[in-house]
């Protein structure tokens, strides 16, 4: 079901090492990025949602998908000047009116906003794509024909969630099983965490990777590349030298989503229990006495489910718990490649909330 995304990714990462930055023209953009770089990124007067590498002066790189940055200004227009190492699919929301934005490979000032109403708007930039090899990088602050107010205030509840492609938006929008990877079908703010997290107005910090498992990926017999273990430990999803600090972001609760592809031929080994034991541990020390939510796959069924659900079970504890928020329904259709869409997304996503708000008196 994932090897179009693993061909893809190789194919992406080929091309990266190519990579030599240009400016470009297209949709959204409007100029070269020269005169704002100039100055930098400083981050002063922006929201940060996600994991952003800002360790080089006058920058701050992501990866992840669902990473967002928010700021505030008075005025009618505001542009952004961006850098990427390809292609990627951005949702630009303003004043809650959404459209999707083109990030395109190499560096360019992009238009967020133009011929509003004179007065104070809420710019939203949130990235949709997937990791894989793609570094997208802020190279300044918003540009406005106004004045940069001070930056939204964060929202009051917080969320990680760890997970695979159903995590990533893998697809959600695609017509049926027969579409492959695409970054126009796929939508992380379309998944089950992100329309949760919406709902409860809390902040979510999305570490997903297409065809990762706690043990092995899909298409491995044994393990090869990098598990959720390696990754979820890297503020940048594919640069083995970046380590994310974890006292940045402190979550209510943790929810993990992995396994979908520990079980690509049918069965397990007991190394996805314990790579399963080993990440749960790893968020308990990164998150101490915060909840742990173990959910089962929505793409299992049958014995392969209730061997997941078993297996899951067995790593309860005080602050881990198993829950179910459903599988994809014969009713539902489905996504890419057999993923959930957006009609099992929104299911899960309620039955997520519900539990939430019953365990947490939200």
């Amino acid at each position: 079901m994932w090897k179009s995304v693993l061909l893809l990714s190789s194919v992406i990462a080929l091309s990266a090492c190519n990579h030599n930055p240009t400016t470009h023209k297209a949709t959204g953009e409007s100029g070269s990025a020269a005169a704002v770089t100039a100055q930098g990124f400083t981050g002063e007067q922006l929201r940060l949602i996600g994991r952003f590498d800002t360790s080089t002066q006058g920058k701050a790189q992501f990866t992840w998908p669902g990473s967002a940055v928010e700021f505030r200004f008075s005025g009618t227009s505001a542009s952004i000047a961006l850098g990427s190492t390809g292609d990627v699919r951005f949702q630009v929301d303003v004043d809650g009116a959404v459209q999707d934005l083109w990030v395109k490979n190499g560096e360019a000032t992009y238009t967020l906003a133009s011929g509003l109403t004179k007065g104070e708007h809420t710019v939203r930039l949130t990235r949709l794509t997937e990791s894989f090899a793609l570094v997208t990088s802020l190279l300044g602050d918003p540009i406005v024909d106004g004045t940069l107010l001070p930056a939204p205030a964060a929202a009051p509840r917080r969320l990680l969630v760890i997970g695979d492609s159903i995590t990533a938006g893998y697809g959600v929008e695609g017509a049926d099983q027969s579409c492959h990877y695409e970054a126009h079908t796929s939508n992380q703010q379309l998944t089950y965490a992100a329309l949760a997290a919406n709902e409860l107005n809390a902040d979510l910090h999305a570490i997903a990777w297409s065809g990762i498992g706690a043990w092995r990926s899909y298409g491995e017999k044994t393990p090869v590349n990098p598990s959720i273990l390696v990754r979820y430990q890297r503020t940048l999803a594919d640069d083995a030298n970046s380590r994310w600090d974890a006292s940045q972001y402190q979550p209510d609760a943790i929810l993990i989503t992995i396994g979908t592809n520990d079980y690509w031929e049918g069965s397990v080994s007991d190394d996805y229990r314990a790579g399963m034991k080993t990440l749960i541990g790893m968020v308990q020390a990164d998150y101490a006495n915060k909840p742990v939510y173990l959910i089962l796959s929505p793409m299992l069924g049958g014995v392969q489910r209730e061997s997941q659900k078993t297996i899951l079970g067995s790593l309860v504890s005080r602050n881990v718990k198993v829950i179910d928020l459903g599988k994809i329904e014969p009713t539902d259709g489905l996504g890419c490649d057999w993923h959930p869409n957006k009609i099992t997304n929104q299911r899960m996503g309620k039955a997520l909330v519900q539990q939430l708000t019953t365990d947490l008196k939200w």
